[in-house]
């Protein structure tokens, strides 16, 4: 495919086919939404033949999810694109000033494996909301689930309002190479870098939502019951491969031991008749991975867990006692394995903390009000939870998005359609008077 002439084309028909109309947003919206609804069990097959993830899991994190975005979109893309009236200043008296949201037109959107359906169409929602046209590019560690995405853009869209480009990094960085109006990428840092300097070449704008290692702080004051289920819960859904899982928890040395026993009472109920990947657990995705995760339990104190076998690249959840300077503390895990460190005071935590950088969610285990504020406003992140995990991502009232390492700027629900469109003021005045 020529994709340097898709683009040109769909910068036209932004703007000569009325694509910035509500009404036109509106239909490809829903157009979307039959896409994903009506073709359910081929997209969960596709990730389940990519990495074994079970059905309702698939469901409850690719589709579910997907739809419920695109339907808060339709309830309020009406009210969002409507020119927004602000006061006037005593220079340009008399005049109406106003604020119209535009679309920025072709957009690029670069998608990751671990959720390769809802990390590609959720901000494919956004940039259809905000009346930009796209080219959305999944990742080829999930091929199957990128050959069903392309497929089926190609039965419901016309390529000049979507289209699929399919490929490795060869093609990632043939596409950053393009005049593209707007970029949004989800990924590591490492490739986040390269994004960035491609589109500084074009002065293109760009989302980053990257990673990094988020933690869960339990305080010792947490209902220890609950916390161990919702981390456990966090970290072992989709096998820990999820951007916002809990990568490591800080528990207060007090706390400590009957924190673990938690844990591993809650892995037993969650799995009390085994691990069954494809079933009720998620593989590793890839060979690579597995090695990679694999090698960080060695010279490792596990304190549950560690079984793992090639066969069916599976690793079991496991828990390890930790320390700041341990190889499984240097980077983003991204698997089923949980660091666990005790601290004894808050001050200390916080500065282990922020010698790390700021990660992309943060989770806070503690009733007490003074302990919760203090870690809000003393750690940086993109968000989180309080006494939860994953959760505040299912929510599109609430802003997803990294700061420094872990990413910049943000979507969901209406901060999609901020995203994927630019303010254009107007001020407008009469002939008459004239000062």
């Amino acid at each position: 495919m020529n994709y340097s002439q898709l683009v040109q084309q769909q910068k036209k028909a932004v703007w000569e086919d009325q694509l910035t109309t509500v009404s036109k947003r509106i239909e490809y919206l829903k157009t979307l939404r039959t896409l994903v609804s009506d073709n359910e069990k081929k997209l969960c097959d596709a990730v389940s033949e990519d990495f074994g993830k079970p059905y309702f899991e698939s469901f409850s994190s690719e589709i579910y999810t997907t739809v419920q975005e695109v339907d808060y979109h339709l309830k309020n893309v009406t009210e969002w694109a409507k020119p927004k009236s602000v006061r006037g200043s005593v220079t340009a008296f008399p005049s109406k000033n106003y604020i119209y949201r535009r679309p920025f037109g072709s957009v690029l959107i670069i998608g990751p494996w671990n959720y390769p359906i809802l990390l590609i169409l959720q901000p494919l929602i956004g940039a259809l909301s905000a009346g930009n046209t796209a080219v959305i590019k999944p990742s080829e560690m999930a091929p199957a689930t990128s050959a069903c995405i392309n497929s089926l853009i190609d039965e419901y869209f016309d390529p000049e309002i979507v289209s699929v480009a399919e490929g490795g990094a060869e093609t990632s960085q043939h596409l950053l190479s393009l005049p593209f109006d707007k970029i949004f990428f989800t990924g590591s840092p490492r490739v986040g870098k390269i994004v960035m300097k491609a589109a500084a070449e074009q002065l293109t704008p760009v989302t980053l939502e990257l990673g990094g290692k988020s933690p869960a702080i339990i305080h010792e004051d947490a209902n220890l019951e609950v916390s161990a289920k919702r981390i456990m819960w966090g970290k072992t859904f989709n096998a820990g491969q999820t951007c916002v899982a809990p990568d490591y928890a800080l528990v207060h040395e007090n706390i400590y031991d009957t924190f673990i026993d938690h844990c591993k009472h809650a892995l037993n109920t969650f799995f009390e008749n085994d691990y069954k990947p494809g079933v009720n657990y998620t593989q590793i995705v890839n060979d690579d991975h597995f090695s990679r995760l694999r090698e960080l339990l060695k010279n490792t104190e596990i304190l549950t867990g560690g079984n793992t076998d090639t066969e069916r690249r599976f690793i079991e959840p496991t828990i390890v006692r930790a320390g700041w300077k341990d190889e499984i503390m240097k980077d983003e895990i991204f698997g089923p394995l949980l660091p666990v460190i005790p601290y004894k005071d808050t001050d200390g935590m916080i500065r282990q903390v922020n010698r790390l950088p700021p990660p992309l969610a943060l989770y806070i285990f503690s009733e007490d009000n003074n302990f919760q504020d203090r870690i809000m406003n003393e750690i940086p992140f993109g968000g989180g939870c309080i006494n939860d995990t994953i959760v505040h991502f299912a929510n599109p009232n609430l802003a997803v998005g990294g700061v420094g390492k872990s990413g910049m700027g943000s979507y969901h629900g209406k901060f999609s359609f901020d995203t994927f469109s630019r303010p254009q003021s107007i001020l407008k005045k009469q002939y008459w008077p004239d000062p």
